[in-house]
């Protein structure tokens, strides 16, 4: 019973130490500073012969997204002032507002390796949310298009 226990104390204790990483990772993301808008492709949802908005390609791709403290610097309709910033952990079921139809398969291909994925919700209009793939990827999805993000170096 003594080994048992041992045993169940060293468990706990692992997991516990895992699951204050993974928070500790989740509470300080570091998400502001300019990031620019790399590629886009269609949406997993999306049909597959919609074309692409071009007004928004063009608005959207090779443009910067700057998170400030106190603002959102960036093409219609990304931009905001006074954001109200919120990290959350969101499964592969809730990313995109919950419109991948097949998440764990779909998030995958994205390039999503985790089964919570850090996002920021920005609380602007439009609730666009940004889906962290790793520290200089982020995501967001548009028209039934998901956009490519890239961070640019301090």
């Amino acid at each position: 019973m003594a080994a048992f226990t041992g045993w169940l104390s060293r468990f706990i204790g692992i997991v516990l130490m895992a699951w204050s990483a993974g928070a500790a990772h989740a509470a300080t993301l570091d998400y502001q500073g300019i990031w620019t808008i790399m590629t886009s492709e269609p949406a997993p949802w999306a049909e597959p012969r919609e074309k692409p908005v071009a007004t928004d390609l063009k608005a959207l791709i090779g443009h910067a997204v700057t998170f400030r403290a106190d603002r959102i610097d960036a093409p219609p309709p990304l931009g905001c002032k006074n954001p109200h910033y919120a990290i959350k952990q969101y499964a592969p079921d809730m990313l995109f507002q919950g419109g991948l139809t097949d998440p764990g398969k779909q998030a995958t291909a994205l390039g999503f390796t985790d089964k919570k994925i850090p996002t920021i919700e920005t609380g602007c209009d439009g609730a666009i949310d940004f889906h962290f793939v790793n520290a200089g990827t982020a995501l967001f999805g548009l028209n039934n298009r998901v956009y490519r993000m890239e961070k640019k170096p301090n």
